[in-house]
């Protein structure tokens, strides 16, 4: 058996957001957008396809931060003008409807207008929310490009009403890049200068984001500064165990994973324990403690029976011992569970770079 180089497989990305723990309840109110007549004509945009545009395009960004989106309502005010709600978090997942509903019950409220200079546009939005604070929003672009001048508005709209789904939309968009300049620049953005409710979400997020630039004790700080904010989100705790163990601090990742095991929280999450169990038993694998190691990963496979990274973690440990068959078994167990994921590459902390990450056993 041959440990030597072992790839250390990490859990599901939305494990390390901490969507599973991330809940709001939070609705977007459009009472209006004034559209001049003669882009209405030349363009088909009404004030009632802008608006449902936002907030589709709303929708786009939410759904792309999380990688699932719940089902879209629409309906209408019987006299056709058109109100568009961003509603009722779901857990995680904000639903996208169009609906009559008083504005004053409403924590977010936006209305503006598109204003033409010749063939140049400026689209205003203001937003009111329930504690009186008001946002002014501008967007400059041309008739020709209406498209992205409301897909730019519906980008800072979000900044607005939640920037740390905005931060999660375009950090999946920087992974592509490798450039994580737009996402550092919403993290900061959000927290300098004032206490963001968001601070415990965000810098986790940044530490995902140091990690991905191979600053590791960077992002570690950052994880830290997470956990200091709200002890009882997880995803933080559970990305310090991974980077512990990519580090080789195998005493420090162990317990990490235990404190997200033993929280009394972790009932409400059983993919999150499934993950810690899970990366916890391929610690033990990495220093040598093999049958424990196999406890564990039973252990996850039961917390939920729905978690496809425990058995890539228990394939890659079997053929490591050489145990092939019941490698093979274990991987068909991992993508008949998650048939599009792609074993090994989707990880707790973004996708793995270049060559697999490799442990030495001493």
């Amino acid at each position: 058996m041959d440990f030597g180089l072992l790839t250390i497989p990490l859990v599901t990305l939305a494990m390390a957001f901490g969507f599973a723990v991330f809940t709001d309840t939070q609705t977007i109110h459009f009472d209006y957008v004034d559209v001049p007549d003669s882009i209405s004509q030349e363009t088909g945009l009404t004030p009632a396809v802008v608006i449902t545009k936002l907030a589709d395009d709303m929708q786009e960004i939410e759904r792309q931060a999380f990688t699932k989106a719940e089902a879209r309502q629409v309906e209408l005010h019987a006299d056709q003008s058109a109100t568009s709600v961003l509603g009722e978090y779901l857990g995680v997942t904000p639903l996208i409807r169009v609906v009559q509903e008083s504005a004053h019950m409403i924590p977010f409220t936006f209305s503006g207008e598109i204003v033409r200079h010749d063939q140049q546009v400026e689209f205003i939005l203001r937003s009111y929310d329930s504690h009186h604070n008001k946002t002014r929003i501008s967007r400059n672009g041309s008739v020709d490009d209406m498209k992205g001048l409301i897909h730019g508005a519906a980008y800072e709209a979000m900044r607005v009403v939640n920037p740390y789904i905005l931060a999660a939309y375009q950090f999946k968009r920087d992974r592509l890049s490798r450039d994580f300049t737009p996402t550092l620049e919403i993290l900061r953005r959000e927290l300098e200068g004032h206490d963001s409710r968001y601070a415990p979400w965000l810098h986790n997020l940044w530490g995902m984001v140091l990690y991905q630039q191979n600053d590791r004790h960077g992002a570690i700080h950052q994880f830290e500064e997470a956990v200091h904010l709200d002890p009882n989100f997880l995803s933080p705790r559970l990305n310090l165990g991974v980077v512990n163990a990519r580090l080789g601090e195998y005493d420090s990742a162990v317990r990490n994973f235990t404190a997200v095991v033993q929280h009394p929280n972790v009932v409400q999450s059983p993919a999150v324990k499934a993950a810690a169990l899970s990366e916890w038993g391929f610690t033990l694998a990495l220093t040598g403690r093999i049958d424990e190691a196999y406890a564990k990963f039973d252990e996850a496979s039961r917390t939920d029976t729905n978690f496809s990274d425990v058995y890539s973690s228990w394939a890659e440990v079997l053929s490591a011992q050489g145990r092939r068959e019941e490698a093979e078994r274990m991987t068909a167990k991992a993508l008949k569970l998650a048939p599009k994921e792609v074993v090994y590459t989707e990880n707790l902390i973004g996708t793995v770079q270049n060559v697999p990450a490799t442990a030495s056993m001493n």
